[in-house]
């Protein structure tokens, strides 16, 4: 008969194990990394920071992009890429600016403007998909098809005509919370409940491990490749609602520029592999907040916009070269340690 000690003794050591594996997750160290931004946006000017309205403004700054950081999850998942989404995103708004200008109804703009993103990646992924072409190239060209369409039709113009619940969404608190983060955890919810829990959240991780494989086991990559595309061009609409009200209901054919590279960098930082079919939602979630508290406090040391890229691209190469170099340490140590176990047993 076993011992009732040695089993619950084994079963605490079994919980202690997983809660220190816990705290070294790599969400848990991203968790840290805004603490310690914080403690040091405390230290630096502890008056503003907890002058009213601060934390709420910091974190509405980056809401904007967090839609577009959820969706490129998915499109990261499968191994692709889509630096589009900006140019999308500035589609939408000229849609939705252009019927607001021809009297339509706000209601109706506003759908059509996310619908444009859907039909942008529709096309996104219907020649990712259907004409094999790599992801990055079909983007980076798309991007440029967008955003000249843009130029064409607005020329200097700036649309200035936007529903008025835009700046609502983009600056009001409801109970003292930023409405745009509400809409965020929401949503973040539902993808992470859809990829985590789901038949086809599955597929995603099993198509960004092996494309082949997960081809010949009877699922539909090409539809789901689509899919995700479709996605991510609806989410870079409905972040245009975000972006529109966050920049004072103005658009014009410049803005936006270099927003998909600050997507990819969060959804980097927060664990989801370039190569697909690894991370989970939760790490760019926390790592969109990193990013608004990062770029506020680079803002308030007087730090210039440039200087700003050029640090986004930094942590972009880290974030990419931190887990290898982990998964380097970690075998490196399981081979020391192998080899003292076997001096060990022979020296006895």
């Amino acid at each position: 008969m076993s011992n009732p000690k040695l089993i619950s003794r084994d079963l605490t050591v079994k919980d202690t194990f997983k809660l220190s594996k816990f705290l070294i997750s790599w969400e848990m160290i991203l968790i840290y990394i805004l603490l310690i931004i914080n403690i040091a946006l405390i230290i630096s000017q502890p008056s503003l920071y907890f002058a009213n309205g601060t934390l709420s403004s910091i974190i509405q700054s980056g809401m904007d992009l967090s839609f577009m950081v959820l969706a490129m999850i998915f499109v990261l998942m499968i191994g692709a890429i889509d630096v589009s989404v900006a140019s999308i995103m500035i589609v939408c708004s000229m849609v939705t600016g252009l019927m607001m200008d021809a009297n339509f109804p706000s209601f109706l703009c506003v759908i059509c403007g996310i619908l444009a993103g859907g039909i942008c990646g529709i096309f996104n992924g219907l020649l990712i998909a259907k004409l094999k072409m790599p992801a990055v190239i079909v983007t980076i060209s798309t991007s440029m098809l967008f955003r000249g369409i843009v130029k064409i039709i607005l020329d200097v113009n700036v649309l200035k005509n936007f529903p008025k619940f835009y700046s609502t969404v983009a600056w009001e608190n409801l109970l003292g919370i930023p409405i745009s983060l509400i809409f965020f955890l929401i949503a973040a919810t539902i993808f992470g409940i859809i990829l985590h829990h789901s038949k086809f959240g599955r597929e995603l991780y099993m198509i960004g491990n092996n494309p082949t494989t997960t081809l010949y086991s009877g699922i539909n990559v090409d539809g789901i490749q689509i899919l995700v595309f479709t996605i991510m061009g609806l989410m870079a609409g409905i972040s245009s609602i975000f972006f529109v009200g966050r920049m004072g209901g103005g658009v014009s054919s410049t803005m936006g520029t270099g927003y998909e590279l600050n997507v990819i960098a969060i959804c980097v930082l927060g664990g989801i592999s370039t190569n697909g079919g690894k991370g989970r939602v939760y790490g760019p979630v926390i790592a969109t907040l990193i990013m608004a508290f990062l770029i506020y406090t680079l803002g308030l040391m007087g730090v210039d916009a440039n200087s700003r890229k050029i640090l986004i691209g930094l942590i972009l190469i880290l974030a990419i070269l931190i887990p290898h170099i982990n998964k380097e340490s970690i075998k490196q140590f399981k081979q020391n340690l192998s080899g003292k176990s076997k001096k060990a047993s022979v020296t006895k």
